[in-house]
């Protein structure tokens, strides 16, 4: 992305998601309601639409398909690099923090099992996280490479 292009927006999130993870429409349509709120960045309560996407990633692991999870992580790394700070937090915090919780734990999952997708700005981020649960460091701000 070059630095003419505008940065992703909160209201950009859904049809982004939906286009790296078409498999989720179907149910998309069933729960967009649920998490609307006027009052929230975009529209939606992100970070609920995130907990609920980890879900479905960690559910696909524990049943041993990873077949959209290329797909993903590019979309998770995509937040990440060119959202702006709202969305660059939430692909942080997010997805890849949430990936570490009970959200996935309590389904069986490994969250661990999760690194080798992970692309190289969110493995950076990976590790911050797990810093700060270890040893109570702030997540940085990391610049791309």
């Amino acid at each position: 992305m070059g630095s003419t292009e505008a940065l992703v927006t909160a209201e950009q999130v859904p049809d982004l998601l939906l286009a790296a993870l078409p498999s989720l429409s179907e149910e998309w349509a069933e729960v967009a309601d649920d998490n609307a709120d006027s009052g929230s960045p975009g529209g939606r309560l992100g970070y609920l639409d995130a907990s609920w996407v980890v879900g479905h990633l960690a559910d696909r692991l524990a049943a041993s398909d990873t077949s959209e999870f290329d797909a993903a992580f590019d979309y998770i790394e995509h937040l990440i690099r060119y959202g702006d700070a709202y969305v660059s937090e939430l692909g942080v915090i997010g997805y890849l923090e949430g990936m570490q919780t009970q959200t996935v734990t309590s389904r069986g999952v490994d969250p661990e099992a999760f690194r080798p997708w992970l692309r190289p700005l969110s493995a950076k981020y990976w590790e911050a996280i797990n810093r700060f649960w270890e040893l109570g460091t702030p997540i940085p701000r990391i610049q791309p490479d």
